[in-house]
């Protein structure tokens, strides 16, 4: 077995799918896990194409309800396709029915035994600023959004911004924290996760449809519309 390990400051993002323990206790579990299998074959599918692609810059990893995408160079070089990739992965995860929330970090992090062991700074704060969102998404933790402003990047130019975040624990005030807008390029209509969101709203348990409540009024507050269309001439 390769066991070495390998210990670097990198981007990683910690991914949990909301509501997998209350459904797999209460629900038919035979028939919530073929249909769970299916979503989580679909958009690892989707991932595992992806990280292949980049291979040299971006891997991930999976366990029971949690997804793990990171960047593999020690440097920042990795950066463009892992935030790509980890914006794409969220947005995958909707369409598909698979409700996850999200966060960036970046820091020490330390892998081995084959990239099956994953620990590190980075990790733990990914792992916590995850758990403490009440809402489908993806934030920058501040550890992420520091890094990005000593490399002279601004988060608000990158498709993300600081309001409205349902945090709980940690102040949702707090102006190292920014969320992503599910926005991607020019957009002229509605956002189209909305009617995934609003299904898969009607289903969940009761504890849960708040998050999805958060996520819906988020994205109709921050999800910009572009309605005009150049005219010839004009």
């Amino acid at each position: 077995m390769d066991n070495n390990w390998k210990s670097y400051n990198t981007w990683i993002a910690h991914f949990d799918v909301i509501g997998f323990k209350y459904k797999i206790d209460n629900e038919d579990r035979s028939l919530y896990l073929d249909v769970l299998k299916d979503s989580i074959d679909e958009v690892l599918q989707k991932l595992q194409k992806q990280t292949t692609h980049f291979e040299s810059l971006v891997n991930y990893t999976f366990y029971a309800d949690t997804f793990i995408i990171y960047a593999t160079s020690p440097d920042d070089s990795g950066y463009p396709e892992f935030i790509n990739i980890s914006k794409d992965f969220i947005r995958n995860c909707i369409l598909k029915r698979l409700p996850v929330r999200g966060a960036v970090s970046y820091g020490n992090l330390i892998i081995g035994h084959n990239s099956k062991i994953i620990m590190g700074k980075a990790f733990l704060e990914a792992y916590e600023y995850c758990e403490d969102q009440n809402w489908i998404g993806l934030i920058l933790a501040p550890s992420a959004s520091k890094r990005l402003t000593s490399l002279n990047l601004i988060p608000l130019n990158l498709g993300f911004i600081n309001q409205d975040i349902p945090m709980r624990k940690f102040s949702i005030f707090d102006e190292e924290v920014y969320a992503y807008q599910f926005i991607n390029g020019s957009n002229r209509h509605e956002c189209y996760l909305l009617p995934m969101l609003k299904e898969m709203q009607q289903r969940a348990p009761k504890q849960d449809k708040v998050k999805f409540t958060n996520t819906i009024k988020f994205i109709e507050r921050h999800y910009k519309i572009h309605n005009s269309l150049q005219i010839d001439g004009e």
